[in-house]
């Protein structure tokens, strides 16, 4: 995840770059071999986990790396540690302090805003992305995370230097009054669309009645669109939306969010929007908390929590790896990130994010809901319906659903591969509503599997 990044873009000030400072980490793609002149690279793939006996050789290696000038052979070395099965904290603090010290800004915010975890990692990690971001001029993402380190000091002399940064802050700001928000370069050409229930609620005469009753306490829960990054998406540019994990990003979203509205604690509200092309929004970097906070003004729609997150895609249209991040809106906190590899990442950061948000055992509703027994297919699933959804509503071009059929076929074939759970069924069922106050064919075998499915019922 882009932890402190801007949504649309980095900020690359181009201000002089000061000497031997210490700061965070480099950036996700590593570059090509390192050329002769450097010092030998270890041998093993740089997508390889390092083991705990080989990091402190790796940084040592990696760091005569950049004393050659040669960055792309570090963070080869950098990301094979970035994947070892140890604690982090120390790797990182000498991560970034190396890249910092040897003038690779860019590269240490790049390495560190997605991995640093402030309660896995400690502060000195922090601290020298704090550094990073002041050098960069990024105050908004400086002033976040100074407000995320702050409750972990234990030591006076952390709790000076923590103030030493916020005037820092607050002396660039005010030589800077013109500075904008780090909010989204492009984002006036996207139009946000906030979806207050379950997909397929809205597609049925008696949607209302099949949601739980939320008690007067719960909690506001934003979940915001996740970016796509990785193979086959141009770094920092909108992912292409006949990505092979586009759907799997879009539909994510919902998936969680239906999830959560059957939660006791939560009224949860899912986040899409419509980019410049007219397409459904996939985005090139997660959210930041500062940014919902931008979205959901306070005194006018208040969020009390959100989660944001990245899907990296392999080669291929796999899933490389997720990270996900649940953020306390109201006190300005970053509660809880994770990062998981492999293609099972996203069905295990499924289990993960709706056991910390206890959500993962629904609450009584006027209809049996089930959690899906596959996140994944549900939340291709969801997409489909949120295209059909959203055409009906004038918000989507028509053209975008072309062609129409195999999308209800996709839904059908889902419902009826999932004959006992009722959120597949309805998710069809919705569908169909909107394709019939559209004017569209319903392909009869489509009818036909609804009618089954409903008899069943």
């Amino acid at each position: 995840m882009g932890f402190f990044d801007s949504l649309f873009g980095q900020n690359r000030n181009t201000a002089p770059r000061p000497a031997a400072t210490p700061a965070p980490h480099a950036p996700e793609r590593p570059g090509p071999a390192a050329p002769a002149a450097s010092p030998q690279p270890d041998s093993a793939p740089f997508d390889t986990p390092a083991t705990a006996a080989e990091v402190p050789e790796l940084l040592a290696t990696a760091r005569a790396h950049l004393d050659n000038k040669d960055l792309p052979a570090a963070l080869q070395l950098y990301e094979r540690i970035a994947a070892a099965d140890i604690d982090l904290a120390e790797p990182l603090t000498r991560i970034s302090g190396d890249l910092g010290a040897t003038g690779h800004i860019d590269a240490l915010i790049d390495f560190l805003s997605p991995r640093y975890s402030p309660e896995a990692h400690g502060l000195q990690p922090g601290i020298n992305l704090l550094q990073a971001f002041l050098h960069r001029h990024n105050l908004a993402a400086a002033q976040q995370l100074h407000d995320v380190l702050v409750p972990l000091v234990t030591t006076y002399s952390m709790r000076d230097r923590l103030e030493g940064f916020r005037c820092a802050i607050d002396e660039l700001r005010a030589e800077s009054p013109a500075e904008p928000p780090a909010a989204q370069p492009e984002a006036a050409n996207v139009n946000l669309i906030n979806i207050s229930k379950p997909l397929w609620s809205y597609g049925l005469p008696d949607g209302e009645n099949t949601l739980p009753t939320k008690a007067p306490g719960a909690r506001n829960l934003a979940i915001l669109p996740f970016a796509l990054v990785g193979d086959g998406v141009t770094p920092g540019k909108v992912p292409p939306a006949d990505h092979p994990l586009a759907a799997t990003a879009r539909g994510f979203t919902f998936a969680l969010a239906e999830a959560c509205w059957f939660a006791p604690a939560y009224r949860a509200l899912g986040i899409t929007g419509i980019d410049p092309e007219k397409n459904l929004l996939l985005l090139p970097r997660a959210f930041t908390g500062d940014q919902v906070r931008q979205l959901f003004p306070r005194e006018k729609e208040p969020i009390d929590y959100a989660i944001t997150g990245t899907i990296k895609a392999a080669p291929g249209g796999a899933v490389a790896s997720v990270e996900f991040a649940i953020w306390n809106i109201a006190k300005r906190k970053l509660l809880k990130t994770l990062r998981l590899d492999g293609p099972d990442s996203l069905s295990q950061a499924w289990s993960l994010l709706l056991g910390y948000i206890e959500a993962a055992k629904p609450a009584s509703a006027p209809i049996p809901y089930a959690l899906p027994a596959d996140p994944v297919a549900h939340a291709l699933a969801l997409d489909q319906l949120l295209h059909f959804f959203l055409a009906e509503k004038g918000v989507l071009p028509r053209e975008k659903l072309a062609p129409h059929a195999p999308r209800l076929t996709a839904l059908a074939d889902y419902a009826s591969a999932h004959p006992q759970a009722i959120a597949p069924r309805l998710a069809l069922r919705a569908a169909i509503h909107h394709c019939t106050a559209l004017e569209l064919e319903i392909p009869p075998a489509v009818a036909a599997s609804a009618d089954r499915l409903s008899a069943g019922s």
